[in-house]
């Protein structure tokens, strides 16, 4: 029994793990910004909502399509009123006796990931493209040779302060670039929302792994399973792993500010 939940658990971390994982480290990133900053971070995120929001949005809004949902209404940008901060928002319906739509509800939940990992890398691409394809040549090295974690997570910090090398020769570009991440970054979060709103179709996702988990189990593919998933997943780590990287960027940044106005106050 021991063996099969665990065997459920890789399952479920490496299909639906690193997706959560990079979510929520985002918003806690956001929390963490908007805590040690303090009054002045509203501005920011504001400004950074420009950007973030509407393609947060719009990762909700393009799920809903295939999944059968009908969309309501929409506002990828709005002011925010005295009442609510929401600065955008996709309201849908679906037919709730359709397994398909109820499921959708997950991989709605989790648009803005993917919208928000899709404008980072077109971004990459255009602006910084020495760097970006450098990162893909180790990224593929890396998956090819079995690597660890750590040295996936090592070689996303390299082509983080790789991007400097870009100023020297095109300083527009690159700043801009690093403006547009930088805002992604900030609004490609997993709210507790958006998982309350896929709770359904995250307890039907995971029976479906169960039973699979079951079968494959009689007929001893486990291994083999757990294997082909770590192959695949490595490249998308690799992919995951810079929406993470930039979302810790303004725990950076946070720190920086809070140190900073803590050295003002000592001297």
């Amino acid at each position: 029994m021991d063996q099969y939940l665990i065997y459920v658990g890789q399952l479920l971390g490496l299909t639906l793990g690193v997706m959560i994982v990079c979510g929520l480290v985002a918003w806690l990133a956001r929390k963490t910004f908007m805590y040690f900053v303090g009054n002045s971070a509203t501005a920011v995120f504001y400004a950074s909502s420009v950007v973030g929001t509407p393609i947060h949005e719009l990762g909700h809004a393009l799920m809903c399509i295939p999944f059968a949902h009908r969309i309501t209404d929409m506002k990828l940008l709005k002011a925010p009123s005295r009442h609510t901060r929401t600065l955008g928002y996709v309201e849908h319906s679906y037919n709730r006796k359709n397994p398909w739509a109820v499921f959708g509800n997950l991989f709605i939940s989790f648009g803005p990931i993917f919208s928000g990992l899709g404008v980072m890398i077109l971004v990459l691409t255009l602006c910084f493209p020495t760097q970006w394809n450098a990162y893909l040549d180790t990224s593929r090295a890396l998956v090819e040779s079995g690597a660890s974690i750590g040295e996936s997570l090592s070689s996303v910090f390299s082509l983080l302060f790789s991007l400097f090398d870009r100023f020297k020769e095109d300083a527009v570009r690159s700043v801009v670039g690093i403006i547009l991440i930088l805002s992604v970054a900030q609004h490609i979060t997993l709210s507790f929302a958006d998982l309350k709103g896929c709770f359904t179709a995250l307890l039907m996702y995971t029976g479906v792994v169960a039973v699979f988990a079951g079968v494959t189990m009689l007929f001893g593919w486990q291994g083999s399973i757990v294997n082909a998933l770590i192959k695949v997943n490595l490249p998308m780590l690799s992919l995951f792993c810079v929406a993470i990287a930039f979302s810790l960027v303004w725990v950076i940044i946070a720190l920086l500010v809070y140190l900073l106005r803590w050295l003002k106050v000592i001297f």
